[in-house]
Parts: C-alpha cells; sequence; structure tokens
C-alpha cells in the first residue's frame, strides 16, 4: 500500500490514493497487534521469529525510500509503480503455493476462500479503474491478479474443502 500511495501521490494517479492510505493505516495496526501478541507471548506463532521481524524491519525502511525516490519527478513515480505492481501480482499468487497439494488431494481446505473472492472483486474492480485512467501498472497487476482469482475459486469450487479442518501434511506434502 505504502508503494501504490506514493505512485498514486507522484505520478500522479490520484484514485490510487485514499484506498492504499487506508491500506496503508491497516497493514499499520495489524502488525502493531500482531506483534504486540508476539512479544507478550501470548500467541503461539513459531513463523514470527527472527526472520518475520527482520522482513517487517526492511519493508518498514523501504517505505521512507520508495517515497524520497518517488518524490523526485512522475517519472521516478513510475518505477515505484512498477514496484508496486511486482509486489502485488506476487501477493495475488501467493495462495497459489499450495495447489499442488489441492490437486493432491482434491480437497480445497488450503486455499483461503475470502480472500481468493475478495481478490477476485478488488482486481475486477481496480481493472475498470485502470481501463478508465490508462495506468498499464494497475492495469497488468490487476489483470493477472484477476485471472489468479478466477483460478483460486476454481479450484474451490472443483476441490470442495472437508467440512472439519485438514489433515496434516504428509512427509512429501511438507518437502513442497
Amino acid at each position: 500500500c505504502a508503494a501504490w500511495t506514493a505512485w498514486g501521490v507522484y505520478a500522479p494517479m490520484w484514485p490510487a490514493v485514499p484506498i492504499n492510505a487506508f491500506g496503508l493505516v491497516a497493514a499499520a495496526c495489524f502488525l502493531a497487534v500482531c506483534w504486540g501478541f508476539v512479544i507478550s507471548g501470548r500467541a503461539d506463532a513459531p513463523t514470527w521469529g527472527r526472520h518475520a521481524a527482520a522482513g517487517t524491519v526492511a519493508a518498514l525502511a523501504l517505505i521512507p525510500c520508495c517515497v524520497a525516490y518517488a518524490r523526485l519527478s512522475p517519472q521516478r513515480a513510475q518505477h515505484i509503480g512498477d514496484l508496486a505492481m511486482l509486489i502485488c501480482i506476487l501477493m495475488y499468487a501467493s495462495p497459489l503455493s499450495v495447489v499442488r497439494q489441492v490437486i493432491a488431494r482434491r480437497s480445497s481446505d488450503l486455499l483461503p476462500p475470502a480472500q481468493c473472492a475478495m481478490q477476485f472483486a478488488n482486481c475486477l474492480a481496480w481493472m475498470v479503474v485502470g481501463m478508465n485512467s490508462h495506468a498499464t501498472q494497475v492495469l497488468i497487476c490487476n489483470g493477472l491478479g484477476f485471472a489468479l482469482g478466477v483460478l483460486q475459486l476454481s479450484l474451490l469450487v472443483a476441490f470442495p474443502a472437508a467440512k472439519r479442518g485438514h489433515a496434516p501434511l504428509t512427509e512429501g506434502e511438507q518437502a513442497v
């Protein structure tokens, strides 16, 4: 959201600013709450260790760098838009990391249905914004996000999740 906000302000592409500024605040609140639980010991979150802390610090350090770079010129702001597009594509594709397990088990219990549905709807709306504003970065990442959302929703329909949680991963599935 920080990269999209900087791009929107300095490119300028004003439709991207309000919602991404809101997303930036929401993400900051989410991180503060999650790290608060981890630090206080009230959360059993083994994946929220040193690597996650380093990633969080690196991402936070990158924000002022992106803003400073985008402020230099509209052309440089476009570079930040390209970075935001790449990050967005990776985010949209992240649920697909479990496709092999979904197909092998013939169950979509590892896919987050709400996230997949929201991705589909969000990307559809932003594709309209991208077409109306001729914003290449918005069109590319949301076009791919929309296609990935369709694939994810198709997997949810083709391989319905079991009624109760999912079975533990087998040794072969953990190695994937």
